[in-house]
C-alpha cells in the first residue's frame, strides 16, 4: 500500500526536475553547480540590444543628463522629498517604478523608468527582474550607467537631505586626506577587531547598524591602534552618510528603543570626521544614503532571491570584497540626511532580517579569507556570486543574475577597475624618524552628549566636568592643602542651567583644544585630560604617543608612558584622542606648530575654531575670546633672537618659499594657499620695516620681519585652518622654527595679540620668576607658561597648585562668577 503514493512522488519529483531542466535550457542559464567559467559565460546566447533601441528610447526621455545621477525606486506619487531631489541642478534623478507605480507617474526634467521602459532597454538583467520588488532598482542604475553617470546617489524616497546634504560628500578622485580606520597592528588579528561600527565612530557605542553582526556586539570596540591619520590617501569608491532621527537599525534594536507610534528620534555627534575603512576592515552599508563613484558602479547589484531587509547588506559585503581586492574602499560621512520612517510592524522586520542575524558574522568570515582566483574584475564579480550561492548566501538565480549584470555593464562600455594584489598593505605607518611619513597613529572618540539645541542644558556634559573634577579633588585631598576641602559640587542639572548663562563657556563646546608634548608622553595626561576635556567639543593630545599593546588599554597608563604617573598623578581615562607626532618631528618643540596641519587633516566637523597650547601651560579657558580671528601672544618688533639662526631661521624661511614655488607648484591644494596668501598680503598695506617699502609679492613678504610672537599658546578660527594647515605642512618640511611661524601666520590673517603691558593675556615667565608662578598665577589671565607638571610630584607642591590653579578652575567651573 506505501509504494504507490512513493512511485506517484517520484514521478512528480522526476517531471519537475526535466521541467526545471527545459526551463533553463530555453533561458540558457547553466545550473551553478556545474561551475561556471569564463568560457560558458562568453558562449551565452543572449538577445543583443540593437544598437538604436537605447537611442530611441533616449529620445523620448528629458533632456537633462549630468554627470552626478540620483536613483530611486518609487511605488507612489511624487513626494515632496522625491521633489526636492529632482530640483537639484547638478544632479539627475531616476525614479524606477514598478507594478503598483501609479501610470501617470510625472516630473519636470525626472528620467521615470515604468515597467515597460524598463523592458525596451534591452538589459537582460533588467528582464529577470522580478516585479513588486526593491530590487528593480538594478534597472535604474544601468539606465545611470548607461547615460554616462560618473557618479551615482543611491536613496529612497522617504530620505531627505540634511545639513550640508549631498555636499558633505567628497568629489576628489585623486586624493584625499583623513582618518583611516585599518586592521590592527597586533598579530592574529580577530574577526571581530576587523569589524568597524560607525555609529560607535560618530558617538553612540550603544547603537549598531543593521547588518553588523550580533555576535560581535557585546565585545566589540574601536581598540587603540585601529585609526591613522594620513596626509594622502584614495578617496573611497562608496562613501555612506549617515542618517539623522530615525537611522538604519535593525528590527531588535527598534524593538527595544523604537516609539510604536513615532520610531527613533536618534541624534550623533555633530564633531566626528568622515572616516575611510581600509582593505580588510568591515561595516555594513545601506542603500538608503550612500554614494557610489564610477570605479564602485559595478557593485550596485542588488540580490533578488533575499528579503527586502537583506538584500542591500548583502551587496555591501559582498561589494566590499571586490573593492578590497581592488584597493578601493568604503568610507562613512558625517549626518547629511534625515529620515522619519512611517509606523510599521518591527516584528514583520524582525521577520525579514533573520538571514542577517544569523549570517553576518558568517559572511564577513567568508569574504576576509576569501581571494579571487581570476585576473579581471569582472570574472572575479561573478566568481564571487557564485560562492555566495554555494554558501548559501544567496539562490542560484542571483548567482545567474550576476552573470548578466555584469555582461549588461560590458555592453554599455563600463569599466570594470583593475585588481591591485596586496592593497592591504598600502598607507602603513610611517617610520618615527621619517620626517615626511604620511601616515601616522591616532585614536579618536567622539561622544553624543551636547544637545542639538544649543539653548539647551547639558547634564551629560555636566556630570563628565563633575567626574572629572571629583577626581581632581580626590588628588588634592591627599596634599596638604587649604581649599580642595572646600569643593562642594552642583547637582549636573543645576551646573548645565548655569553654563547655558555664560556664552564664554558654551563658545568652548564648539572649540578644539589641542595640548602639545615636546617630547614623549610621561606625566600629567590624566590630570590634564580632567581639567580640559568636558569643557570643549574635544580635546586632543599632540606628541610622540608610543605604539601600545593588545591590552594596554586595561592598564592605568599607556605602555611605555607609565614613568611615576600611576602614583603621582591622577590615571589616564581611556579611549583618549591623541595623535602621534614623534620625537624627530616635534624637534624638542621647535616645529610644534606641526600638530596644526595634522589636526586640520582629521575635518572635524562643526567647531568654531582650535585652541592649541603646551602641556606647561595654564590655559584660563573661561576668559572671552573673539574667536572669529586668530589669536595669540606677546608681539614684539622684528623677527625676534631665532631668525639668524641657520637651521630654523633665514634659511628655513628661505627653503619653504622654494617648497611653495618649486617642488609643490602644481599641487592643487597648494596653488589654492598660494592664491589666498596673495589674497591676505593686499589686504591691508604691508611694509617691510627696514626698507620702509611697500611690499606685494608674497615671497619677499615671507621674509619681512614684522613682529613675532611667543608659540606655546594660539587660536585657529575654522575659517583659516585650512590656510594654516598647509602653511604648517611646508614650514614644518622647511623647518621654519616655531615662534617664526606663529608670527608669520598671525601677520598674514586677521588676528589679536597682545604685549608685556597687557594683563588679560598669557603671562610668559623668564628667569627667577619661574620659581614664583603661584605669586604670579591669576584668574584673569588668559593663561600662564609655563608651569611644570613635574614640579608637583611632592605633596606640598601639589598643595600649592591645588591652592593656586585648581582652586581657579574649580570657582570657574562650578561656582561661576564668583572668584577668588
Amino acid at each position: 500500500r506505501m509504494t504507490q503514493p512513493i512511485l506517484v512522488t517520484c514521478a512528480i519529483l522526476l517531471v519537475s526536475t526535466v521541467i526545471l531542466m527545459m526551463f533553463l535550457e530555453v533561458f540558457e542559464i547553466e545550473p551553478i553547480s556545474s561551475r561556471l567559467d569564463w568560457g560558458t559565460i562568453s558562449r551565452l546566447k543572449l538577445e543583443q540590444r540593437k544598437p538604436g533601441d537605447f537611442a530611441a528610447l533616449m529620445s523620448k526621455m528629458p533632456t537633462k543628463r549630468t554627470s552626478k545621477w540620483i536613483v530611486v525606486t518609487s511605488i507612489q506619487s511624487p513626494t515632496d522629498d522625491v521633489k526636492r531631489l529632482a530640483s537639484y541642478p547638478d544632479w539627475t534623478l531616476v525614479v524606477v517604478g514598478d507594478t503598483k507605480t501609479p501610470s501617470d507617474w510625472s516630473l519636470p526634467d525626472v528620467h521615470f523608468l515604468s515597467i515597460e521602459t524598463q523592458e525596451a532597454m534591452g538589459f537582460e538583467s533588467v528582464q529577470r527582474l522580478p516585479t513588486r520588488s526593491y530590487t528593480r532598482k538594478n534597472a535604474g542604475y544601468l539606465y545611470a550607467i548607461a547615460n554616462g553617470a560618473q557618479w551615482i546617489y543611491d536613496t529612497d524616497d522617504d530620505n531627505k537631505p540634511f545639513g550640508k546634504g549631498l555636499e558633505q560628500f567628497e568629489f576628489a578622485t585623486d586624493k584625499t586626506r583623513g582618518l583611516r580606520f585599518t586592521t590592527l597592528e597586533w598579530p592574529n588579528t580577530t574577526i571581530q577587531e576587523t569589524l568597524f561600527n560607525p555609529y560607535r565612530h560618530f558617538g553612540r557605542p550603544d547603537m549598531w547598524p543593521r547588518g553588523f553582526p550580533l555576535e560581535h556586539i557585546k565585545n566589540h570596540d574601536h581598540h587603540d591602534g585601529s585609526y591613522r591619520l594620513c596626509r594622502v590617501q584614495r578617496p573611497s569608491a562608496v562613501q555612506q552618510g549617515i542618517v539623522q532621527k530615525d537611522p538604519d537599525v535593525d528590527a531588535i534594536y527598534r524593538l527595544l528603543h523604537a516609539e510604536p507610534s513615532s520610531g527613533l528620534d536618534e541624534t550623533f555627534s555633530e564633531f566626528a570626521p568622515p572616516v575611510v575603512l581600509a582593505p580588510g576592515t568591515y561595516a555594513p552599508w545601506n542603500s538608503q544614503n550612500t554614494l557610489f563613484s564610477r570605479s564602485a558602479f559595478f557593485g550596485l547589484f542588488l540580490p533578488t532571491t533575499v528579503a527586502f531587509r537583506v538584500t542591500d547588506i548583502w551587496r555591501s559585503y559582498f561589494t566590499q570584497a571586490l573593492l578590497h581586492a581592488a584597493g578601493e574602499t568604503v568610507s562613512f560621512v558625517p549626518v547629511n540626511a534625515i529620515q522619519r520612517r512611517n509606523a510599521h510592524s518591527y516584528l514583520k522586520d524582525f521577520d525579514d532580517e533573520i538571514d542577517v542575524y544569523d549570517k553576518a558574522g558568517e559572511i564577513v568570515q567568508f569574504i576576509d579569507e576569501w581571494e579571487c582566483s581570476a585576473e579581471t574584475m569582472d570574472k572575479c564579480t561573478i566568481e564571487l556570486a557564485e560562492q555566495f550561492a554555494i554558501h548559501g548566501f544567496w539562490r542560484n538565480e542571483d548567482a545567474q543574475l550576476v552573470v548578466h549584470w555584469v555582461l549588461d555593464l560590458q555592453k554599455i562600455g563600463y569599466t570594470f577597475p583593475a585588481l591591485r594584489p596586496h592593497a592591504r598593505t598600502d598607507y602603513p605607518v610611517g617610520e618615527d624618524k621619517d620626517l615626511r611619513r604620511n601616515c601616522r597613529r591616532t585614536h579618536v572618540s567622539f561622544s553624543n552628549d551636547l544637545p542639538v539645541d544649543k539653548t539647551k542644558p547639558s547634564e551629560k556634559r555636566a556630570a563628565a566636568k563633575i567626574n572629572n573634577f571629583g577626581d581632581l579633588k580626590d588628588w588634592c585631598d591627599e596634599s596638604p592643602t587649604a581649599n580642595s576641602q572646600k569643593w562642594y559640587f552642583p547637582a549636573p542639572d543645576q551646573l548645565a542651567e548655569a553654563t547655558i548663562e555664560n556664552k564664554t563657556l558654551l563658545d568652548n563646546y564648539q572649540t578644539v583644544a589641542i595640548i602639545t608634548n615636546n617630547w614623549q608622553w610621561g606625566f600629567g595626561m590624566g590630570m590634564l585630560q580632567r581639567m580640559y576635556e568636558a569643557n570643549f567639543a574635544m580635546l586632543i593630545f599632540c606628541g610622540h604617543y608610543p605604539k601600545q599593546s593588545r591590552d594596554a588599554e586595561k592598564n592605568k597608563y599607556p605602555d611605555g608612558m607609565a614613568g611615576g604617573d600611576v602614583v603621582t598623578y591622577p590615571n589616564l581615562k581611556r579611549p583618549i584622542n591623541y595623535i602621534d607626532l614623534s620625537n624627530e618631528e616635534v624637534r624638542w618643540g621647535y616645529l610644534m606648530y606641526y600638530c596644526m596641519a595634522k589636526v586640520e587633516e582629521m575635518k572635524i566637523q562643526n567647531v568654531k575654531g582650535y585652541v592649541m597650547f603646551s602641556d606647561d601651560a595654564i590655559f584660563n579657558f573661561w576668559n572671552p575670546l573673539n574667536l572669529d580671528v586668530m589669536q595669540g601672544t606677546v608681539r614684539a618688533p622684528g623677527w625676534g633672537p631665532w631668525w639668524p639662526n641657520k637651521q630654523f631661521g633665514f634659511d628655513s624661511m628661505n627653503r619653504t618659499i622654494q617648497l611653495f614655488s618649486g617642488k609643490y607648484k602644481d599641487d592643487w591644494d597648494v596653488a589654492l594657499f598660494v592664491e589666498e596668501l596673495k589674497r591676505e598680503i593686499n589686504r591691508i598695506p604691508r611694509i617691510d620695516i627696514v626698507s620702509k617699502k611697500i611690499v606685494t609679492d608674497p615671497w619677499e613678504y615671507l621674509m619681512v620681519g614684522d613682529g613675532w610672537v611667543i608659540g606655546d599658546w594660539m587660536y585657529v578660527p575654522t575659517s583659516n585652518i585650512t590656510f594654516v594647515g598647509m602653511f604648517a605642512q611646508l614650514a614644518h618640511e622647511g623647518e621654519l622654527f616655531h615662534e617664526l611661524f606663529t608670527s608669520k601666520i598671525m601677520h598674514i590673517l586677521p588676528s589679536e595679540g597682545s604685549n608685556y603691558t597687557d594683563p588679560t593675556r598669557i603671562k610668559f615667565l623668564w628667569g627667577g620668576e619661574r620659581t614664583h608662578w603661584a605669586q604670579n598665577f591669576t584668574a584673569s589671565l588668559h593663561g600662564m607658561h609655563p608651569i611644570k607638571l613635574t614640579e608637583f610630584q611632592k605633596l606640598p607642591s601639589r598643595a600649592e597648585f591645588c591652592d593656586v590653579v585648581l582652586d581657579k578652575f574649580y570657582h570657574n567651573i562650578f561656582r561661576i562668577g564668583n572668584w577668588t
